[in-house]
């Protein structure tokens, strides 16, 4: 990637899956999108106009969400998943959020953008991590909390 990347508003989240599958995220390729969804993100590199991450925002429970971000493995280590939820984090506050929750499989990638670990107990029911079988199998996800 030479060139800039530009972020485009969509509501293609099918079209994202393979990306989102690829990346490691529980989804299968026919799974409906997710509830509540406001807005979906593609990542485009300006040079190729390949989509090359993704994610959405949606609103469950009374909460705003980040849901399914992801970027292409080749891409990686150049701060675009940073760039990504920053861009994600200012849209939930052009809803007027007071917060977004998450579930995260990095949760020290989020820590560093200032979201904190919420409590299962203490949390809205926004992810079935823990009836998974990678649950504590290689995948240790946390529920976390930005407060905007």
């Amino acid at each position: 990637m030479k060139g800039e990347v530009w972020i485009k508003k969509s509501m293609d989240f099918k079209d994202m899956l393979p990306m989102f599958i690829e990346a490691g995220l529980e989804f299968k390729p026919d799974d409906p999108d997710p509830e509540g969804l406001l807005v979906c993100f593609e990542m485009i590199d300006e040079e190729s106009r390949k989509r090359i991450g993704g994610g959405a925002l949606a609103k469950v429970y009374g909460e705003f969400l980040i849901r399914s971000v992801a970027v292409e493995k080749e891409y990686r280590g150049r701060g675009l998943g940073k760039k990504l939820v920053e861009y994600i984090i200012e849209e939930a506050r052009e809803w007027d959020a007071k917060s977004l929750l998450l579930t995260a499989k990095v949760p020290g990638f989020y820590k560093k953008l200032g979201f904190s670990v919420v409590q299962r107990k203490d949390a809205p029911p926004i992810s079935d991590c823990t009836s998974c079988p990678q649950f504590h199998n290689g995948c240790d996800s946390e529920i976390m909390r930005l407060y905007l």
